[in-house]
């Protein structure tokens, strides 16, 4: 009798985790059948950057493994450049998925490979925040600045620098009250949650 409760309470939980997904990435996970078509195409996994591919995530999913898909390095370093999305039979946009699924492993702090990405969003918000637009100059040295990252391409700088690639001076904003009050809307909003 105890296993079947156990077993009911498992496909609750198991239910939860996909319904929680789909409300958060607006995308019903239970559609992939498995083609594999996503990883097949996925730039950042056939580099091996992943260390579970797309179709298992999904699969993950599927089967209600929340604390192991969280805990991936693959929901960290997909890059959302839409290929998946663009190339499932199902028309699933795995992007959001894993959009979703980051927020979920941010709010239940499981960041061991997060640490880069929550870094360059944070630089690049402050950025904006600061400046209205992407100023590239001190994006690069803030990020520099928390992880180091662009101490490895210091030789590209010179010329990048002398093709005008990188501006010395932020330009100029018409519209930087209406920056301001979007900045303060996401602020605000954060501070909900």
């Amino acid at each position: 009798m105890s296993t079947c409760v156990n077993l009911s309470q498992a496909q609750t939980d198991h239910g939860d985790f996909i319904e929680r997904v789909r409300k958060m990435s607006d995308q019903d996970v239970r559609k992939c059948y498995q083609c594999g078509k996503c990883s097949a195409g996925c730039p950042v996994h056939n580099c091996n950057g992943m260390d579970v591919s797309p179709n298992r995530i999904m699969r993950m999913v599927q089967l209600g493994m929340e604390e192991e898909v969280l805990k991936t390095k693959t929901i960290w370093v997909c890059v959302v450049c839409s290929t998946c999305t663009a190339r499932c039979p199902r028309d699933i946009d795995i992007g959001r998925v894993m959009d979703g699924l980051r927020i979920m492993a941010y709010k239940k702090n499981y960041l061991q490979y997060a640490k880069n990405a929550t870094d360059f969003h944070q630089t690049f918000f402050n950025n904006i925040a600061t400046f209205g637009r992407a100023y590239e100059m001190a994006f690069a040295i803030g990020l520099t600045l928390k992880t180091g990252y662009m101490f490895g391409i210091l030789d590209l700088a010179p010329a990048t620098l002398l093709k005008g690639n990188l501006p010395f001076f932020p330009s100029k904003l018409k519209n930087s009250r209406q920056i301001k009050e979007i900045v303060e809307n996401i602020k605000r909003m954060e501070g909900e949650k």
